[in-house]
């Protein structure tokens, strides 16, 4: 139930993203750190659970950017899939030298070497962070980027007609949920809205209150209570919150791409727990620990798609907004890159002081001067 916002209407920030992965609070990630050689060129966080050790979301030092949300499926075993969906950022990611930095060119790649068989539903935006090439100055547009899905009417093959190119003019402002981009869900609507005015309040803040109201976005909490509705109910509930606050999910009902289907606990139970982590002074905290406590101690193993299905189905399912990640891109090139972990692999509420993770570069090669032909 992840979702993705994207503006360029900002005056002093060319492209704004803002992206929430939820998922189930015990799968193991590690926190976003730049990758071991040869790609210590990619930033990103990373999905510990499947052997690809994929990720929703990631940035190149040359300004190479992908970000991932699943697709909703009709059942578990197609949700998982053959293959992780998180492959398909890092073969983005990875391909930073290749095809002169064109993302159309990978994307035929992508479709003629057949990597997209076999995993599950997904929407993906991609693309290179640069001025464009047919404007120029501090006011010059960015190159677009494409938002591509394997669910397409036409399956695979209408990743290339279907796709949507972006983020190329001033002004726009995008969003992306679990649908496809031209159907969103009503949390994308809320979401676009929300941010298009923050945009419109925020010019002349100093950037650490813009950061704050875009987290704020992110947060906004409007889930219903399901509690003994059917699961049809939760599940709508569940598309129209941007924030989907920690709740336990049914052992008989598994996630279904998802599609979490809530039953047991109240959705604003643990909300409490949360909100001493993330408000409170670290003496009340009682010491909750940082996620970073725990990278190096996952054992991987490498499931068949029934085994990842069965492993996950256990009755302490607690589910809701994990991650939190803002990036920032000025005028100049210049990355920040927020990652807020709310919670870490023990399921439990990271404290305020521990909870954010900060990376600011400047993109390669974004003062070149684009070459053209007469």
């Amino acid at each position: 139930m992840c979702i993705l916002l994207l503006t360029t209407a900002h005056p002093d920030y060319p492209l704004i993203v803002l992206n929430n992965r939820d998922e189930f609070l015990h799968r193991p990630t590690q926190p976003a750190t730049f990758w071991e050689p040869p790609y210590s060129h990619i930033f990103s966080g990373r999905d510990l659970a499947r052997p690809e050790r994929g990720t929703w979301l990631g940035i190149t030092r040359s300004g190479r950017l992908a970000v991932l949300t699943n697709f909703s499926e009709d059942s578990s075993a197609a949700a998982i899939s053959q293959k992780s969906r998180g492959l398909m950022v890092t073969l983005f990611l990875t391909s930073h030298d290749d095809f002169n930095g064109s993302t159309e060119a990978w994307l035929h790649r992508l479709l003629a070497d057949g990597k997209m068989k076999g995993v599950g539903g997904f929407s993906l935006l991609c693309g290179t962070l640069r001025p464009s090439s047919s404007t120029s100055g501090p006011k010059a547009n960015l190159e677009k980027l494409a938002v591509i899905s394997n669910r397409t009417a036409a399956g695979d093959e209408g990743v290339e007609s279907g796709a949507h190119w972006v983020a190329g003019t001033k002004g726009e402002t995008h969003g992306l949920s679990n649908s496809l981009f031209d159907d969103p869900w009503p949390k994308v609507v809320i979401g676009r809205n929300l941010l298009t005015e923050t945009i419109e309040k925020s010019v002349g803040k100093p950037e650490d209150e813009l950061l704050e109201d875009l987290f704020a976005i992110l947060s906004h909490d409007t889930m219903p209570i399901t509690r003994g509705k059917p699961s049809e109910a939760q599940l709508e509930a569940l598309r129209h919150s941007i924030f989907i606050p920690a709740f336990e999910t049914s052992p008989e009902t598994p996630e279904t791409n998802g599609h979490v289907e809530s039953v047991a606990e109240e959705v604003a139970s643990r909300r409490p727990a949360y909100l001493k982590a993330n408000g409170a002074s670290p003496a009340e905290s009682n010491g909750v620990k940082s996620e970073l406590d725990n990278v190096g101690k996952v054992e991987h193993y490498c499931a068949t798609p029934d085994e990842e299905e069965h492993r996950w189905s256990h009755p302490e399912r607690l589910y809701g907004t994990h991650k939190q990640t803002v990036i920032l891109l000025n005028k100049s090139g210049k990355i920040k890159y927020v990652e807020r972990t709310l919670y870490d692999n023990d399921a439990q509420p990271v404290d305020k002081k521990d909870r954010d993770i900060v990376c600011e570069l400047d993109i390669e090669g974004w003062n070149d001067v684009p070459t053209t032909t007469a």
